[in-house]
């Protein structure tokens, strides 16, 4: 859980800055990568990244509206989350999901509408 906190805490920091200058020049290499992977997926891109580095298994997921990144969760590693995160199952295997686009958000939350979209998905895709 150390290394989620601590690379969800840079990518948070890394990507809440003013939005580039509007001639389009690019400041650095996050600039850059922002504009090549979108404003809305970008975040989610570095921090997926960020993370398979890191030897987690992250991959960048969609739900209406969000890009945001799913790391799948050990069992012997659920106790360690904390209280207010949405804890997500497929298949027998655990997952949180973190949005890098909100700065200082909790980690492991989604908006109360995201997760309510992303549940009428599942039943959709069910029937």
């Amino acid at each position: 859980m150390a290394r989620l906190a601590a690379a969800f805490t840079f990518v948070n920091h890394l990507v809440s800055v003013p939005p580039p200058p509007p001639d389009g020049e690019c400041r650095d290499g996050v600039d850059v990568l922002v504009a090549l992977a979108g404003e809305q997926e970008g975040p989610a891109v570095i921090l997926a990244a960020l993370l398979q580095a890191l030897g987690e298994r992250a991959s960048v997921d969609y739900a209406p509206g969000l890009a945001y990144v799913r790391v799948e969760v050990l069992p012997e590693d659920l106790s360690r989350l904390p209280p207010w995160c949405s804890l997500m199952t497929t298949r027998g295997r655990y997952y949180i999901p973190l949005d890098a686009r909100r700065p200082r958000g909790p980690i492991g939350h989604l908006p109360r509408l995201v997760r309510e979209a992303m549940l009428t998905l599942r039943f959709a895709a069910r029937s």
